[in-house]
């Protein structure tokens, strides 16, 4: 079945590829447009060429019909659809989704692009730039070449800011200091803008409400020669008199159950004060000190810009307002009154879902979700959930030719609390976000057909709180979990029967421990879009067992759970991922991940629980590998039982490097390399796994494999598509690398070695 999948994809993709070209519907006398390409002309001064390459390209129209293997498969779509009757439906989003109209050169104003780039160049402190150009023709195609001259860079010698305000000068020193234009950069006019809306904001947070940066003027002299500029910051004459005075907050008023629909009745308001603030209307929907703890600020403040955007921020993460609407108004004087008004989500909420899934160890089949939403549950805006998943799955990707079938139920109830409530202090001071307090209580019965079934319990008690936009940090200092192996084939049995490791990891226990994860995140930073490298960083410490294995200690009782027949575990895992993306142009990215990890039992254990334990292959691994497939080691297990388990390790090392980038519409594509392994600390036997033991040559152990990759990015989800084939596989013989078995027209070498990996999402 899978290879019948595989040969027909090639075959799709064999016949687009060939008819697609798109060339047989191109006008008599037109060409395709290619797009341009960038000469800079060598001069006496250095150009930051590659970045300037970027930023030029940027503000090039149009842009060229992307290309496949020298096909244009947006056009042939948009084409062969024809003309759609209705601007819905299916022919509709072929036709303007992965469709695209096609590009002629004759559609390209060659002299007026030429005139926009001087403009940019000029703008970015090249001031005697000139720019030609040359069109390169062919056959049925053409691309623009654009000669650049830049001449030297102009750059900024003095900068002056205004000082005749007196109003001002309690803050221009620090303005001055913060400024974003220095002494000897060069001259840009985005940078200049840059600073205009940095003093506004500024003086904003100030208090300076009715201050707009178009009051501000830059006058920049050119004639002192050198390629230098002096800059000169002045307040324009038209600047109000408002805008130059400091105001203060009079009264804040807050509606906590707003509609339009009661504003438009005009009903008698009703006020009370709780805490200096006005509320309107107040009919018991929420506790009035849950909102004065979350606004921050109060009548009397200085007036802040920043106040009133982390307020909305604050009131809107208590996820039980749909919209929140903060207005002010001039009271008198240098006064003003804030108006908050909160309009609530419904309280309570059902949703049903039935949809396919598709998870990252190659189980796909139809699942069943509900889940129930009760906000605002004691008036304190806890969100109560109760949520109920099912699924039935088949593993298309999995280590036997016969697929493994199983089924999955999991009910799970959560209270989330928007604070933290916690006998120890955290001294958590952010402004801008609220941490959270989250307890939770879940079954899951996890049952492969055939072969066990596996029961869980889990209890939870944490906190999550965020740092700052790119800094996340989860903490469950009571982290519980009861594992069981309810039921086992006789084939199982004798599996465990072999492999005394694996019985012991998955004999009944008990998880009691500490859960603590760590995120960094530059691409959620305020300035993402603005940079090209990118960071992630997650590292994850989860320990257990150790509390109950000192109040043992500690009263003298080293049997508390044994009486009850339950066996405690006693481990430490720890995680590491690190991920770097690189941004090559507007819709162009190469991205790298490492992932390192480690588990280690000790004390009254001697295995790491098995589902605690890692594993490798599959698509969200080394997607050239079947799901939890690999290791330990080069440990290769010839037993008829292998297929019934997954393969798992103490350590594990993995890596990749994928290079994304769009093709037509919401479909994307991706080249990759991925390598990874898992290893056992210890060889428990001379017969036990051999080479499943972690040692100095574990780079040599590492499977290796490449692919490519449709993507359907819809924006608010991604559907993806992974073909896979390995380059080195693990192997106790040393013969690892199997590049020269590649053979792609062999159905046979097909059906052994590529994999389709369907998933949900980037695979990092």
């Amino acid at each position: 079945m899978r290879s019948s999948v595989v040969n027909s994809i090639w075959f799709c993709i064999g016949c687009l590829l060939a008819g697609c070209t798109g060339s047989r519907y191109l006008p008599e006398g037109e060409r395709y447009y290619e797009g341009a390409q960038f000469k800079f002309l060598k001069d006496t001064v250095k150009v930051e060429k590659k970045n300037l390459e970027m930023s030029l390209e940027e503000i090039l129209e149009p842009k060229a019909n992307g290309k496949v293997f020298g096909s244009r498969p947006a056009v042939w779509f948009y084409y062969i659809t024809g003309e759609p009757k209705k601007k819905k439906g299916f022919k509709y989003w072929v036709k303007y989704k992965l469709g695209k109209k096609p590009v002629y050169l004759s559609g390209v104003d060659v002299k007026a692009m030429s005139n926009r780039l001087t403009n940019y160049l000029i703008n970015d402190g090249y001031f005697r730039s000139e720019v030609d150009q040359n069109v390169k023709k062919r056959k049925k195609s053409a691309k623009i070449e654009y000669i650049i001259k830049t001449g030297p860079a102009y750059k900024l010698r003095d900068i002056n800011y205004p000082q005749s305000y007196s109003t001002y000068t309690q803050v221009i020193k620090e303005l001055i200091a913060e400024s974003i234009l220095k002494k000897g950069d060069r001259y840009q006019l985005d940078k200049l803008q840059k600073e205009q809306k940095r003093i506004e904001n500024y003086l904003e947070n100030k208090g300076f409400y009715y201050f707009d940066d178009n009051y501000l003027l830059y006058k920049a002299d050119s004639s002192a020669g050198n390629y230098e500029v002096d800059l000169r910051l002045t307040l324009s004459k038209d600047t109000p008199q408002r805008a130059k005075e400091i105001f203060t907050l009079n009264e804040v008023e807050v509606n906590p159950d707003y509609s339009i629909s009661n504003d438009t009745l005009k009903t008698k308001a009703e006020h009370k004060y709780y805490d200096n603030y006005l509320f309107i209307n107040d009919n018991g929907y929420i506790k009035p000190d849950v909102l004065t703890k979350t606004i921050i600020f109060e009548p009397g403040d200085t007036y802040s810009e920043i106040a009133m955007s982390r307020t909305r921020e604050r009131l809107m993460a208590l996820g039980i307002y749909k919209f929140v609407n903060l207005k002010y108004k001039w009271a008198d004087s240098a006064r003003l009154n804030s108006q908050i008004f909160l309009t609530p989500l419904p309280k309570k909420s059902l949703r049903l879902d039935l949809q396919a899934i598709s998870k990252s160890n190659n189980f796909v089949g139809p699942a069943f979700s509900a889940s129930y939403q009760n906000r605002n549950s004691f008036r304190g805006a806890e969100l109560f959930q109760l949520k109920l998943n099912t699924s039935y799955e088949v593993q298309i990707g999995g280590q036997s030719d016969t697929p493994l079938t199983a089924y999955e139920l999991n009910l799970e109830g959560s209270l989330t609390i928007p604070r933290l409530i916690s006998p120890f202090n955290f001294n958590y001071r952010s402004a801008r976000f609220i941490p959270s307090t989250i307890m939770s209580l879940g079954v899951r019965l996890q049952r492969r057909i055939s072969v066990f079934q596996i029961n869980s319990f889990e209890a939870k008690y944490g906190y999550q709180w965020q740092e700052s936009l790119t800094k996340k940090h989860r903490l469950f200092p009571i982290n519980f979990s009861f594992v069981q192996l309810a039921q086992s084939s006789k084939e199982f049995d004798e599996r465990l029967r072999l492999d005394p490791n694996l019985d012991n990891s998955l004999e009944d226990q008990f998880i009691a421990g500490i859960l603590y994860d760590y995120t960094l995140n530059t691409k959620n930073a305020e300035d993402a879009n603005n940079k090209r490298n990118h960071f992630y960083f997650s590292g994850m410490l989860d320990a257990s067992g150790n509390l109950i294995n000192l109040a043992e200690n500690t009263l003298g009782d080293n049997e508390m759970l044994d009486n009850t027949g339950i066996t405690y575990s006693q481990y430490t895992k720890v995680q590491l991922d690190f991920r770097y993306y690189r941004k090559l142009s507007s819709k162009k990215e190469l991205a790298t991940r490492l992932l390192i990890g480690g588990a280690t039992a000790y004390g009254n254990a001697t295995q790491v629980p098995f589902i605690k334990q890692f594993s490798a292959g599959g698509s969200n691994s080394v997607r050239a590998f079947r799901a939890r497939s690999l290791g330990p080691g080069v440990f290769l297990d010839t037993d008829e039982g292998a297929a019934l388990v997954d393969n798992t390790g103490d350590i594990k090392i993995e890596g990749s490097i994928e290079y994304r980038y769009p093709i037509i519409g919401v479909l994307e594509g991706a080249l990759f390399v991925d390598a990874g392994n898992v290893w056992l600390w210890d060889q428990q036997g001379p017969d036990e796994k051999p080479g499943g033991q972690f040692s100095s040559d574990f780079i040599n152990e590492l499977a290796i494999g490449t692919g490519a990759g449709l993507r359907l990015n819809f924006s608010f989800f991604i559907l993806r598509f992974d073909l896979a084939f390995p380059l080195k596989k693990p192997q106790p013989t040393g013969v690892n690398w199997v590049i020269d078995e590649i053979d792609p027209l062999s159905g046979s070498w097909r059906s052994d070695n590529l994999l389709l990996n369907i998933a949900i999402g980037y695979p990092f």
